[in-house]
């Protein structure tokens, strides 16, 4: 379970991953430090390679179930 802070148990993020069951991709872009998930459902996905002190991260966009 996360705690407010947004760490998981194991001291990584907590993603809401459930939202993405049952979308099927319609298209995807990608550059040198990122992916892009368009579905059919409208929805975007976003997830993106960077450097947090120094320290490679991945960062996803949304991190929570988005509003439909």
């Amino acid at each position: 379970m996360a705690e407010r802070d947004g760490l998981n148990d194991a001291g990584g993020c907590a993603v809401d991953w459930s939202w993405l069951a049952g979308e099927e991709i319609a298209e995807m872009t990608s550059g040198l430090d990122v992916i892009t998930f368009r579905f059919r459902s409208g929805q975007r996905f976003e997830v993106k390679a960077l450097l947090w002190k120094g320290k490679p991260f991945l960062s996803f966009k949304p991190h929570e179930r988005p509003a439909r």
